[in-house]
């Protein structure tokens, strides 16, 4: 189907305009857009692509010349055509930038149900919409909209390159974060390929996030599905798009490591970066894989909690990895390092003014101020701060100072935080233990990890917990979580809860994704399941915050693990306690476990992120505790005393400066009050138009407009092949976000949701939807009147990087007239004529059209004139707000290049270079005919 040299547009990113195969492999191919100066890697499995091909009559360019095409042949799935002297092959010209028999192309088409016309109308409307919105790639989350990920992620993903350490507190979901702006990029064309290097525990949790909170289908990329992918000369990283890999076996196996290095990505996602182990004379193989990327990626994120768990240093060399420009010298780091503190510092003096709390005593603001004082003495706010104002004028005074201080160190950082505490919102953890007796039974097992282990299947009913757990759950009427560590006891204790008489539901990874959808929806239902048992993999990256008890069957190895687990619950949203209750054998490893986690780390009743620090720090006398060679518990001391330590310094370093640019309350707001306007506004009625036009079994469940909900099926007669996200069994979509975002069995629809996305794709496909007719049955026109309508759009194409749509986005023109070409459109809407509106046969249609053709393509022609008329103010003012776009950008960080050295002139020169490419492209807009709609009056 595929040969180098096609032509081929895309429907998703039509302004890219066409673009030509340049490289063809077995499972996909590039095409290269000349206007848009880009490439784009497509699976030939693919459904997002127009082929693109003349005719006889139409006007080519070859060597920036024109020429008519008087011939065209066909060869080996290659176009040419013939010019008068010769034939030319497709790869060599040029295709015009409007098709001269445009006009007579669409009046030879069989005429479509009138309802298309409308249908393609609302299509382009809805795509420009979405095209110019400033939220473009934020709506589609389907989860609850929190206030630091939306500002993080807006402000990372509109940067020209993604680069930055997100290290936000546990808990507070760096992996929503980056999905986010992952997908922002991925909708905004800025990014079609993308690696996310996780470690080996977590590979699951990101496949599974991706997949259920953006619709991302991720490839999991491991040992053994490489093994299963690598045939002869393929390299599997480059038959894959969107891939997941532990970075651990990627960065140690040579041949994976090379095939990873080789496949071009567009963004390089890796979690747990503070693992990047540095030291000047020997790095770690995975730091260096990780440099090896990051010298090849345009985009690249890192993520980690504790950043500096490993050392200053250390983390300087991640810095590097992120902008080795700026971040060359470590002294010279240390030195900015200290200035952004005293800016922290005044920050901190700031932030209670700006919360209208006034100060004991007086505060010296010019020496406080220090160095920044010739900056600032001018500025109206200072003068207000010096004097002293109170009330409303101080605290605004005090919030413009902050707002200072963030643009003077924020713009261009590389470092986000978000901690809790200045989040606020979350749970209190309390803590609950079950001493149980050993039974000899598991006296053989108590120096195991997880005792049941070494214990025959047959015997685990006489596990003193299992007892425990069925004498608890007697006793509880709210919904219990309950977590273990493998799927087998897992499968097991369902069995066991269930014959017991109990509601339970199973939730493990051996389980098909569809069937722990339905396990989790049913757990989620307040008439449904009452306990969950979730295996330790299983429950990762799923979130059950309606629950609040939880109960570890048995303990992890890990105090990562450990947080995982009780992160299930303890997350915002939650509205009451978390209570963990921990039942353990007594003088098993387990309990051991439990005091380590207990008295040790204080990890069950509050979160931590240095739990693998102190572990580290304790390895070998914790060896020797936990396999009870050493019964000595001041080690347990010991480590509270180091853990406490390494919190007080987190605490004592802790920047509000930096909390405060990483989140920006007003701005993030703002940005979710956008959301929420513009995710499903006018979708409701969208669906039911567009699944009924493709014959889509849809069944509206609620037709409140905000909150409604369809189930979706495909059909026998349906007109689509497949619909993305839904089996054969049907799907509901829910329009609203809080309750897509408790169940796990729903799809959360957004105009950003892949099936939403492929119908308009396949509404602008459907050629006979281009030319409709209709009947209008009025008595102040003569039977028999031809009125007709048309709608040409405007189109720019350009980079994505220009961002040209958000000023220009595809731009429909309807319009509306007589058969003398005297033009009506300005007496009506386009929705309130085509309610006047009644059908025709097809038949009667085609015959109407074949009569009237002459006459037709000279009324057309006069359109095509009155749409270039209407362009001309629509180009000029999508100019003016382009430039005032970009200018405001520019004039901005001009002068805070004074006073913020991160602001390099490499940058300013690149803004000024996008802005005067776009101008340019703008000037170069086409106008194109979309579709036709050709009405007949009647009497009524």
């Amino acid at each position: 189907m595929y040969q180098t040299g096609q032509r081929w547009s895309s429907r998703n990113e039509s302004d890219l305009g066409i673009g030509i195969i340049v490289e063809l492999k077995s499972k996909s191919f590039t095409l290269h857009f000349p206007d848009a100066e880009t490439d784009r890697h497509y699976s030939v499995s693919q459904t997002s692509l127009v082929r693109r091909t003349l005719t006889v009559g139409d006007e080519l360019y070859f060597q920036d010349e024109p020429f008519l095409i008087e011939g065209v042949r066909e060869i080996d799935g290659l176009y040419e055509y013939f010019i008068g002297d010769d034939w030319l092959e497709e790869s060599i010209i040029q295709f015009p930038r409007n098709d001269k028999n445009e006009l007579d192309a669409i009046l030879s088409i069989s005429p479509a149900r009138r309802m298309w016309f409308d249908l393609r109308r609302h299509t382009l409307e809805n795509q420009g919409r979405l095209a110019s919105s400033p939220v473009r790639g934020l709506m589609g989350l389907k989860a609850e909209l929190l206030p630091h990920q939306i500002y993080l992620a807006h402000e990372i993903a509109n940067r020209p390159v993604a680069r930055a350490l997100l290290c936000d507190e546990v808990g507070l979901g760096k992996t929503l974060e980056a999905g986010l702006i992952l997908h922002h990029r991925m909708l905004n064309g800025l990014c079609k390929r993308a690696l996310i290097l996780t470690p080996t525990n977590l590979q699951h949790q990101w496949l599974v996030e991706m997949l259920r909170r953006f619709h991302q289908h991720f490839a999991l990329i491991n040992e053994s599905v490489y093994q299963e992918l690598y045939e002869d000369d393929d390299n599997p990283f480059e038959q894959q798009p969107l891939v997941i890999a532990p970075l651990e076996w990627a960065s140690n196996h040579p041949r994976a490591l090379q095939d990873m290095l080789s496949a071009e990505w567009d963004m390089v996602v890796i979690d747990e970066a503070h693992h990047l182990n540095w030291h000047p004379e020997t790095p770690s193989q995975d730091y260096q894989t990780a440099a090896l990327l990051a010298q090849t990626t345009e985009s690249l994120l890192l993520l980690s909690a504790t950043p500096e768990q490993t050392g200053e240093e250390e983390h300087f060399s991640r810095l590097q990895l992120l902008d080795p420009d700026h971040y060359y010298d470590f002294e010279r780091y240390k030195t900015q390092k200290n200035e952004f503190q005293q800016a922290a510092n005044l920050a901190e003096m700031l932030l209670p003014l700006s919360q209208g709390k006034e100060t004991v005593t007086a505060i010296d603001w010019p020496s406080t101020f220090g160095h920044y004082l010739p900056q600032v003495q001018a500025k109206e706010w200072f003068e207000k701060l010096n004097n002293n104002i109170k009330g409303d004028t101080l605290i605004q005074a005090a919030a413009d100072a902050i707002d200072w201080l963030i643009d003077q160190h924020g713009t261009g950082r590389e470092v986000f935080r978000n901690t809790r505490s200045a989040i606020g919102g979350f749970p209190k953890r309390k803590l609950t233990s079950y001493p149980l007796e050993m039974t000899d039974v598991y006296a053989n097992a108590k120096n195991y990890p997880y005792p049941q282990a070494d214990v025959d299947t047959s015997l685990w009913a006489y596990d003193p917990r299992w007892v425990w757990l069925k004498e608890f759950l007697e006793c509880q009427a709210d919904k219990v979580l309950v977590i273990c560590h493998t799927a087998d006891v897992a499968q097991w204790l369902s069995e066991q809860l269930n014959f017991a008489g109990f509601q339970s539901a199973n939730f493990h990874e051996q389980m098909p994704l569809i069937h722990r959808d339905r396990a989790a929806a049913y757990f989620a239902d307040p008439e449904g399941a009452q306990i969950l048992i979730c295996s330790e993999i299983g429950s990762e990256g799923r979130n059950f915050q309606f629950s609040h008890d939880l109960v570890m069957y048995d303990m992890p190895e890990h105090p990562d693990l450990l947080e995982q687990r009780i992160g299930r619950l303890d997350r915002l949203g939650q509205t009451h306690d978390v209570h963990v209750h921990v039942p353990y054998l007594i003088g098993s490893m387990q309990e051991r476990l439990f005091n380590w986690y207990n008295r040790g780390l204080n990890a069950f009743c509050r979160t931590t992120s240095n739990g693998d620090q102190v572990n580290h720090a304790f390895a070998e006398q914790l060896k020797s505790y936990l396999l009870g060679h050493d019964d000595d518990e001041t080690l347990l001391d010991e480590a509270h005393t180091y853990h406490e330590a390494l919190l007080k310094r987190m605490e004592e370093g802790r920047n509000r400066l930096l909390e405060m640019t990483s989140c920006r309350p007003e701005q993030a707001r703002a940005l979710i009050n956008t959301i929420e306007e513009s995710a499903t506004k006018g979708l409701h009625k969208y669906i039911e138009d567009v699944t009924h036009a493709f014959n889509i079994y849809a069944e509206c469940m609620d037709d409140t407009e905000d909150k409604s909900a369809w189930f979706i099926r495909p059909s026998t007669d349906m007109m689509i092949e497949v619909l993305p996200g839904v089996d054969d069994e049907g799907k509901m979509l829910v329009l609203d976000r809080r309750q897509a975002s408790q169940r796990e069995d729903v799809a959360f629809a957004t105009w950003e949701h892949p099936l939403i996305a492929m119908l308009m794709d396949e509404v602008q496909a459907f050629e006979s939807g281009r030319l409709t007719s209709a009947t209008l049955p009025i008595s102040a026109l003569p039977e028999g009147t031809v009125l007709i309508e048309s709608m040409f759009v405007i189109e720019a194409s350009a980079h994505p990087r220009l961002k040209l749509s958000q000023s220009l986005p595809i731009t429909p023109m309807w319009q509306l007239s007589d058969s003398n070409g005297k033009f009506l459109h300005k007496q009506f809407t386009a929705d309130k004529w085509a309610e006047k509106l009644k059908g025709v046969p097809n038949r009667v249609a085609e015959q109407w059209v074949a009569a009237l053709r002459k006459n037709l393509l000279e009324v057309l022609q006069t359109h095509q004139l009155n749409a270039q008329d209407q362009a001309r103010p629509i180009i000029q003012a999508a100019k003016q707000d382009y430039q005032h776009n970009w200018q405001s950008e520019i004039d901005r960080l001009t002068e805070l290049q004074q006073h913020n050295e991160a602001i390099s002139p490499e940058e300013l020169e690149q803004l000024y270079s996008n802005m005067n490419e776009g101008l340019k492209q703008l000037d170069e807009y086409t106008i194109r005919l979309d579709a036709i709609r050709v009405i007949l009056t009647t009497k009524p």
